[in-house]
């Protein structure tokens, strides 16, 4: 077990990745996307636990399952492929230090790239059958990625949250950071663009994601995750999410 210190994280590795990593990180966000894409990855692919981030500052929760106990943000990995996955809404004075802490482990792990998984929010998307998805890229080589795979690149606009915090690390880190964004709903889980999400990600990734039982499964995630999506949004809206809708001033 080893111990490693980032500002007011702690992460715990009970093991370090076997090689060094792609990491895909699934936080509570709009119509958590991220968290149902990361909790289906960790479940579907089999993947073993390898350590977890905890501060103090944190909600005093501890999660159970299967009659265990589980830390709530916990850090996956199977064949060089790692999740972080997070089952409490993150406190918005706490990004930015979440967002070092990854970055740095990631870092200090010779990661390949950073994927982060999440949702933008669109008035009609329960007319939306399936969510398109689009790639928010930080150095030329995710930009070429994005193309190369046939994944729409954002062009003009923002990210707002944890997730732009992620890529502001790797901007001044100069480590490749792409975060992928499906259109969702907000006020409530969003499973269908989860999915979405997870089929771009295969193509990144160069994996076969099977999406199909979390389709067939989608109303029974969404009941299940309710009281988890209601204490994510005053964290959303806190956040800046509103920047997602704003022309950047350069081009207006």
């Amino acid at each position: 077990m080893k111990r490693i210190e980032y500002d007011s994280f702690t992460i715990i590795e009970l093991e370090g990745p076997k090689k060094p990593p792609i990491v895909i990180n699934g936080l509570p966000d709009v119509g958590l996307v991220g968290a149902i894409a990361a909790s289906y990855m960790v479940r579907h692919l089999d993947m073993k636990e390898i350590g977890y981030f905890d501060s103090d500052e944190l909600p005093p929760v501890l999660v159970f399952h299967n009659e265990k106990p589980a830390m709530p943000i916990r850090i996956y990995e199977k064949n060089g492929i790692v999740v972080v996955i997070s089952e409490v809404a993150i406190p918005v004075k706490l990004m930015p230090n979440l967002a070092r802490a990854i970055v740095n482990w990631t870092i200090g792990k010779k990661g390949r790239r950073i994927i982060t998984l999440g949702g933008i929010p669109v008035p009609n998307r329960i007319e939306i059958e399936k969510p398109e998805v689009v790639g928010a890229a930080v150095l030329d080589q995710d930009r070429e990625l994005l193309r190369k795979v046939g994944i729409e690149v954002l062009k003009e606009g923002f990210l707002a949250g944890a997730y732009a915090l992620l890529a502001k690390e790797c901007l001044k880190a100069k480590l490749p950071c792409i975060t992928l964004l499906a259109q969702s709903h907000l006020n409530y889980p969003d499973p269908g663009a989860a999915a979405a999400v997870l089929e771009k990600l295969g193509l990144l990734i160069g994996l076969k994601i099977d999406v199909k039982p979390l389709l067939e499964e989608e109303e029974e995630v969404r009941v299940k995750l309710r009281e988890l999506m209601r204490r994510t949004l005053p964290t959303v809206r806190e956040a800046q999410k509103g920047y997602e809708y704003t022309t950047p001033l350069m081009y207006a």
